[in-house]
């Protein structure tokens, strides 16, 4: 079975639920897999159309999405060689090293240039402007009772699958959203449902172009593989 932050994308928590990213420890832990609140889809929303007047579609939460993300996940942990530590660490693999780039692709070769830097394609899955439907679960590490460790924060990741999925190599969005996806600063945690709706466009031309994880932007943190 290929690993799960191949065939979903995996969001980090931060900032979202209280917990923290999964990271190397010692500590013995159980993994389970736990529904999500609506603050994992509206935020979401956010990173795709927050702010931003060319939009890409809006996904909704769609139940048999789920289902079949939870049988991914719990699949994938069933088994002892399986470990909370290997589940949540490689899916965080690149969380914070992910380098966009402030050109759109010019063309197919470009696009699939893009694609292959790491960490990338999981945002333009993301960001897949075809995209109508979503479903999420959270993966969390708990503690287990007989660890000798001391305590440790809770460790999450929220996995979350779209459909349509992206074309890998192929654009994920036009031109004129992807200019205004990088000249977007705005922190999702400061962004409310009303930032879905169009905003009073403004020049950007003396913004400061961060990467294509745009400031305050969830790590997006893994592909859904062809």
């Amino acid at each position: 079975m290929a690993p799960l932050y191949k065939t979903a994308a995996a969001f980090c928590l931060v900032g979202l639920f209280g917990l923290q990213c999964g990271a190397e420890t010692p500590a013995k832990y159980k993994f389970e897999v736990v529904p999500v609140k609506d603050d994992a889809y509206l935020t979401a929303k956010l990173a795709r159309n927050g702010k931003i007047s060319a939009k890409t579609n809006t996904v909704e939460m769609d139940s048999q999405t789920v289902s079949t993300l939870q049988e991914k996940v719990a699949a994938k942990t069933d088994g002892t060689d399986v470990t909370c530590e290997e589940f949540i660490v490689d899916a965080l693999v690149s969380a914070y090293t992910t380098k966009g780039s402030n050109t759109y692709p010019k063309d197919t070769t470009a696009w699939q240039a893009i694609w292959e830097k790491d960490g990338v394609p999981s945002l333009l899955h993301l960001l897949e402007a075809s995209s109508t439907k979503i479903g999420c679960v959270i993966g969390k590490c708990v503690k287990q009772p007989d660890s000798s460790e001391g305590d440790d924060p809770t460790k999450a990741t929220l996995f979350c699958e779209l459909s349509p999925a992206a074309a890998e190599g192929q654009a994920a969005f036009s031109e004129e959203y992807f200019k205004e996806l990088i000249a977007r600063q705005d922190e999702l945690k400061s962004m409310t449902e009303d930032d879905l709706k169009d905003p009073i466009v403004t020049s950007s031309a003396d913004a400061s172009v961060p990467s294509i994880l745009t400031a305050g932007l969830v790590a997006i943190l893994a592909a859904i593989s062809a």
